[in-house]
């Protein structure tokens, strides 16, 4: 709702530009709203003068008060005046009547109908495909293990013999959860093993690998990243040599016994029936959990339901809750066994701290043994007590003059490092959720050198070898020759925006212990095992795309498992850097809250509808049917049955003297609240209100949480913004309503004095105060003019003094503040502007508006004093909410319940398969065309715009360089920001083509029912890189492109590029199946003109 406090008081946003000017401002904006606390000699006013403003304000209060009751005497006359009119109108009085007993034999028809829909449900349950008696479920626990045995109903489970030689023989006693899941593998069982990081799982994994070997069959080992892939390709090929990799980008020996490769490379196999799969003997998923993501989880689970069903698994997790669900699902679809061997244990214990941003030290929050140090976490956080208080905020805004915010986090991040060091707890990961930051973090630490001269002479040496395979001008890149020292320090820095071979080399100096803090976005807790001692996390919360929040208790566990080396380290530790207040729970939920459960982000695309459709024996339903969403869904259903039996129970148990009555009068109510909203919705037109927006007016403000109360209009302005940005500006979550708004409009923005908390919450929010209570003060709040937040317009309108800059001037507008709303029962009393006399609006629709509204007045009161008043008690009331709550659960619940014995996204299909007949995708029987086929092979961009583009003929016209600069379109999608239009025509034009063909696309999803917003997936397709991309592929160096993308980290750039080439690679291949050589040959040249230099330089794992 809010765009800020005292005019962007707490955000650090920019304001928005205004395009017109302020109109009816009482002050200028800037001498309007200082709300720092008054200092030290103005608080100490005279007697005198307190006495004189408190008269002032009493005196106008007075005046106010005689103009209101004045005005009350009218309007109580003019009712009661109605009020006969009304009593005398009975076609109206029938109309609500008839509509009330409309919506009453509705109700009797509706609650029938859900009793009866109950019965039914319960049959069709007995009808889903889960059931427990399906499983054999065998448990077996040990100390710090747990393994669980589930097979189909009626399997046998041969006898288990350990062999007499194992497959690989370790230099170490295995754990008993190692132990167990060997065993598993040994009995050639699917098993998934779930652990914290570090704790062992890849000797699980090489056990499988060993055996196979022996076996002489063949062995999959997947990964999420292909950087992960030669990670472990090095790792592997160093423990059995008959080792291959298949990454895309690179193929190494694919005719190996155990192949290192990434899922999507998998599932690329299994549709194009490569004879690799119809060896495989054994499949391993590493990072298991990874499934949750959203984008590419989906990924595993096709690769999963495709897999044969002889293949046997191992996977590998992070800890998971529902590990059981999981191998419950593999049973179904594969008909074999599954284990779960699951363990919490932690090889090295934990010890969590807290450092208070301003403290001056750690304080020990979780011991090694688990336990919640309450008194200790109280005293860190009473550190940031003041933290959220808008006194203290506004004063250090005030003493900082606009200074930067990082300075202190800096100093305090040098501090932290210090002290690490210090006590020995290096060498330390530094965790933060912004690639910025991380560099900013390590540039703090100047001055700061933590290794030795023979450590710096090892650094330098396996950094110049790294970059020795690098041609002269890209080792001499500043990137490149400005992090040398900082390594040589033992500083590292790790994320996304580096260039891979820089980013390879810090992560060898870290394994080789020759960085001591290494500051690393969240990345690095996901792959190979490279653990520290200790574990930093500068803040504990995250922008996730849509919305600030805690980090949450899995994210926590997944980063903070690389605290503590195995046999190096008797605990390891974790500190978080509280930087805001949080409550006990909060803390205790982050830091021993469990791991988040595995789901499933399974949904339907357009390569693996089309993939389906081309193999015999494989359609679409079958894939949804046995994917883990729908597994989930029916596994959910015996629960939900059960609630569903207990609520309907509860209800029929319920009853209520003159229920009828009471369901009458929240009709009644229902109706009015309805009503009131249209009448609002009326005075709220800028053509209607804006003529009574002048300073010192009364005006109401609400939002969906919070009921604000009233302020004082101050000041107003028209300006043309972005909704979206200008609330998330101040931290505020956006309403609902305000969607409406798009950043075309022109809007008003009203400056209110709002009587607010002097506290922010836990979210940096602002909170309405109680002015009953005095607990807060008065802050000018921007409001948007929208009749969501503006919930009434009173009759009053105070005198505001000149300059309310002036401390005496605003205590006196703060004192007449709280004499109005003593006087008129805290704003209770307060008369609106009456829509027809008082603002002399003209509609036909209000007129009946108000007059429903008033006749509804006049049968509620009816109906209270007839029956309500002396027959109803409160406790009937709250039986009558209660039952009125349950049947609203009910009604839900069994929705849930008929969609989860469904099939999942039924709808989906029937209108992507719209969408794939009208873009001739496929025919009337759902059988792929050519332009069907082409779409098959696109997985490395939108598969529907890159096929309409190959068949439109445009790139025919295009030299193959401008083919490469308009393909990186299609592949540079994920950033964020203004976008880069590029001046040159050969650019432009091209790209006006596939903005057009985007737009044909999106239209016809939309017209098929497919949800999208048509204006969000066409310019997603960023022009950015175009000119960057042509100019490399004529051959510029890779310091002139960068030079012109300052804005974009090189490591991005390369990311581009390689997702560039792997396209190209595709579109290349779809030339071929339409049987276009000439295109062929342009894609190929660009290609070649695209693949050279620092851009795709080999890893320094291969």
């Amino acid at each position: 709702m809010f765009a800020g406090f005292d005019a962007q008081e707490i955000s650090d946003d920019s304001e928005p530009e205004v395009i017109q000017e302020k109109k009816l401002t009482q002050n200028d904006k800037s001498s309007v709203g200082s709300m720092s606390s008054p200092d030290a000699a103005k608080k100490k006013k005279k007697k005198n003068k307190k006495g004189k403003t408190k008269r002032e304000a009493e005196k106008q209060v007075d005046e106010l008060e005689k103009q209101v009751n004045n005005l009350n005497s009218q309007k109580r006359l003019k009712q009661d005046q109605q009020m006969s009119s009304q009593q005398a109108d009975q076609t109206m009085n029938q109309d609500i009547d008839a509509d009330i007993l409309e919506e009453e034999e509705m109700k009797l028809a509706k609650e029938g109908e859900m009793l009866e829909n109950v019965i039914q449900i319960e049959q069709q349950m007995d009808q889903v495909g889960y059931k427990e008696e399906d499983y054999i479920v065998e448990r077996f626990e040990w100390a710090n293990c747990i393994h669980e045995y589930v097979a189909p109903k009626g399997f046998v489970r041969p006898e288990y013999k350990r062999p007499i030689q194992r497959a690989k023989q370790y230099q170490f006693t295995l754990d008993k959860f190692q132990e167990k899941a060997v065993e598993c593998i040994e009995r050639n069982e699917s098993v998934l093993v779930a652990a914290h990081t570090s704790a062992g799982k890849t000797a699980v994994a090489e056990y499988s690998i060993a055996l196979a070997l022996k076996n002489k069959q063949r062995v999959i080992y997947t990964s999420p990243i292909k950087a992960l892939s030669n990670q472990k390709y090095r790792e592997l090929q160093e423990e059995f040599k008959d080792v291959g990799l298949m990454t895309g980008d690179v193929t190494i020996n694919e005719q190996a016994s155990c192949i290192v490769m990434t899922t999507e490379i998998l599932r690329s196999m299994l549709y194009n029936g490569s004879e690799v799969t119809r060896e495989m003997a054994w499949v391993i998923f590493d990072e298991v959990h990874y499934m949750r993501d959203k984008e590419r989880g989906v990924v595993w689970e096709e690769t999963m339901i495709l897999l044969p069903t002889v293949v046997k698994y191992v996977f590998l997790s992070a800890t998971i809750p529902n590990a059981r669900e999981f191998a419950e699902w593999i049973v179904k679809i594969k008909q074999q066994p599954c284990n779960v061997v699951y363990t919490d244990y932690r090889p090295t214990p934990l010890q969590h701290f807290i450092y208070p941003i301003g403290g001056e030290g750690i304080y020990m929050v979780v011991d090694q043994n688990g336990q919640f140090k309450e008194q200790n976490f109280t005293k860190a956080i009473a550190v940031l007590e003041n933290d959220l208080n808008l006194d203290k905020i506004m004063e250090d805004k005030k003493n900082r003059k606009g200074g930067p915010q990082k300075t202190n986090q800096n100093a305090e991040m040098k501090k932290i490092i210090t002290l690490i060091v210090d006590k020995g707890l290096d060498p330390c990961i530094v965790f933060s959720f912004s690639k910025r930051d991380c560099e900013a973090y390590a540039m703090s630490l100047k001055g700061c050198d933590f290794n030795k001269d023979d450590e710096k002479d090892s650094i330098k040496k396996i950094f110049n070898n790294a970059m020795g395979s690098l041609a002269e001008e890209d080792a001499s890149l500043p990137t490149i020759q400005s992090m040398l020292p900082l390594l040589q320090r033992g500083i590292g820095i790790h994320h996304g925006g580096l260039l891979p071979i820089v980013k390879e080399v810090i992560e060898l100096l870290f394994q080789e212990g020759l960085l001591k803090i290494l500051f690393t976005t969240e990345t690095f807790s996901m792959g190979i095992n490279m653990p520290a001692k200790t574990v930093v996390f500068t803040s504990i919360e995250k922008f996730d795309g849509d919305e600030y929040r805690w980090i949450t208790g899995g994210e926590f566990i997944q980063m903070s498992g690389r605290a503590g080396r195995r046999g190096l380290d008797d605990r390891g530790v974790t500190i978080l850097i509280a930087n805001k207040k949080l409550e006990p729970e909060v803390a205790k939920s982050i830091l021993k809250g469990s791991s988040d459960p595995l789901y499933s982000a399974f949904h339907l695309g357009y390569n693996m509808l089309l993939n389906m459709m081309r193999i015999e024996d494989i359609h679409p339903e079958d894939i949804i049917l046995k994917s883990f969403h729908q597994f989930q869904n029916e596994r959910a259903c015996p629960q939900m049955k059960a609630k569903l039996s207990e609520l309907v129970a509860e209800y029929k148990s319920i009853s209520i003297p003159l229920e009828d009555k009471l369901e009458k009068k929240a009709k009644y109510v229902s109706q009015q609240k309805k009503i009131q909203t249209q009448i609002n919705e009326i005075v709220c037109e800028p053509e209607n209100i804006v003529p009574f927006l002048v300073p010192g007016r009364l005006i109401k403000v609400k939002s969906e949480t919070q009921d604000w109360g009233w302020g004082i209009l101050v000041s107003w302005t028209r300006q043309k913004i972005n909704p979206k940005k200008f609330l998330m500006g101040a931290n505020n979550k956006i309403s609902k309503d305000l969607d409406i708004l798009t950043r075309q409009e022109n809007h008003y923005i009203l400056d209110i004095y709002l009587y607010v908390k002097n506290r922010l919450t836990n979210d940096n929010l602002i909170q309405a105060g109680d002015v009953t209570q005095k607990d807060g003060r008065l802050g000018i709040v921007p409001v948007i003019l929208h009749p969501s937040q503006i919930a009434g317009v009173s009759t009053i309108q105070m005198n505001l003094p000149h300059n309310l800059n002036n401390q005496d001037n605003s205590k006196q507008v703060e004192t007449m503040f709280f004499e109005v709303m003593k006087r008129f029962d805290n704003g209770n009393k307060l008369m609106l502007l009456d829509p027809v006399d008082d603002m002399e609006i003209e509609n036909k629709d209000l007129d009946k508006l108000i007059k429903a509204n008033q006749q509804i007045d006049y049968e509620l009161q009816k109906l209270n004093e007839k029956y309500l008043s002396q027959q109803v008690q409160d406790r009937h009331e709250e039986l009558f909410e209660r039952k009125k709550e349950l049947k609203h659960t009910i009604i839900e619940l069994e929705e849930s319940v008929k969609k989860a014995s469904e099939m999942i996204m039924k709808s989906d299909l029937v209108n992507m398969k719209r969408v794939m007949r009208r873009l001739e995708l496929s025919d009337k029987n759902d059988v792929p065309t050519l332009k069907g086929k082409v779409a098959c092979s696109i997985s490395a961009s939108d598969e529907l715009l890159v096929t309409e583009l190959l068949f439109s003929g445009m790139f025919q016209s295009l030299d193959p360089y401008q083919i490469a600069a308009l393909a990186s379109c299609l592949v540079f999608t994920d950033v964020k920001g203004e976008v880069k239009m590029p001046r040159d025509e050969k650019f432009t034009q091209p790209f006006s083509q596939l903005t057009q063909a985007a737009e044909k696309v999106a239209t016809i999803m939309i017209e098929s029912k497919i949800p999208l917003d048509k204006e969000e997936y066409v310019q997603k397709f960023r022009p950015d890189i175009m000119e960057i991309t042509y100019k490399w592929c004529q051959g510029a160096k890779f310091k002139e492109i960068c030079e012109i993308a300052q804005d974009v980290y090189e490591g991005t750039i390369i990311r581009a590029f390689r997702r560039l080439d792997e396209l190209l690679s595709q579109m290349t291949e779809a030339s071929k199946i339409i049987g276009n050589m000439e295109l062929k040959t342009k894609f190929e040249e660009a290609q070649r003109g695209l693949k050279r230099g620092i851009v795709f330089a080999a890893s320094l794992y291969l």
